[in-house]
């Protein structure tokens, strides 16, 4: 089966960034850039790369059946990240956050997603992989809410730190859940395959469970995603005023 026009993926998943930019910083609705996921650096659309979350070289093992009935793309989902060059530590590493990826975890990540055993030499560098899995589906489903908050920067910060766990990321963190992984193609089984990255929020206790096909992490939240922001008030109290003012702050 045959890959979508990725040209045309690429300036879709723009505009659908750019809209939810606008919407949390209104002063860039004039503007042409577009904030890394992951660096927050204000690049422009040209300076952008489309991302598979999980790398092509780990989807490419699945089963024949399955390779067939979903398209690669789905299964690896996709997302866009800077290809500008980055200076981590005062040295330059070409083609930004996206190169980043790949070098640092997409190996790792293939190495638990295939058949067969589990990795003998398991380090954190396994876990932060799967973080880092798990910020970008966050990230593609409820988008810079996630980003621009001190749990999305926690992440943002470990993306970075590639070996070891910082002292900001939260013990619940640094940890990860195995199951048995599903080998056949089945209509009860569509999802797994279909879906990279499926999450779970509670926002009652400021957490989000994340599914990586037989994988999960838990990822630290600032606030629940999944309530609407508002973008007005009701009401405007006075100031110096110690009670509230229910008068309509508009007419």
């Amino acid at each position: 089966m045959g890959e979508v026009h990725l040209p045309d993926i690429k300036l879709k998943l723009w505009t659908a960034m750019r809209e939810d930019l606008v919407r949390h910083i209104p002063e860039l609705e004039e503007t042409d850039i577009l904030l890394c996921p992951i660096c927050c650096r204000a690049l422009k659309f040209e300076k952008f790369s489309l991302e598979h979350i999980l790398p092509q070289q780990a989807v490419k093992h699945d089963p024949a059946v399955v390779r067939e009935a979903i398209i690669k793309n789905e299964r690896s989902g996709l997302g866009l990240l800077c290809s500008e060059t980055l200076v981590v530590g005062g040295k330059p590493y070409a083609n930004g956050c996206n190169s980043w990826k790949g070098r640092n975890f997409d190996g790792c990540l293939t190495d638990l997603l295939k058949p067969g055993l589990f990795p003998r030499r398991f380090s954190d560098a396994h876990i932060i992989s799967f973080l880092v899995v798990g910020y970008l589906g966050l990230f593609r489903q409820f988008g810079y809410r996630v980003a621009l908050t001190p749990g999305g920067l926690a992440v943002r910060n470990q993306f970075f730190n590639p070996r070891a766990f910082t002292k900001h990321l939260p013990i619940t963190s640094q940890m990860v859940l195995r199951g048995e992984p599903h080998t056949e193609y089945k209509a009860e089984t569509q999802a797994y395959w279909s879906d990279p990255v499926k999450i779970y929020v509670d926002g009652a206790r400021g957490k989000a469970t994340i599914v990586i096909r037989n994988y999960s992490v838990i990822l630290s939240l600032s606030h629940d995603p999944t309530i609407p922001l508002a973008t007005t008030l009701a009401y405007a109290p006075q100031k110096h005023v110690f009670r509230p003012d229910l008068r309509l702050a508009y007419q």
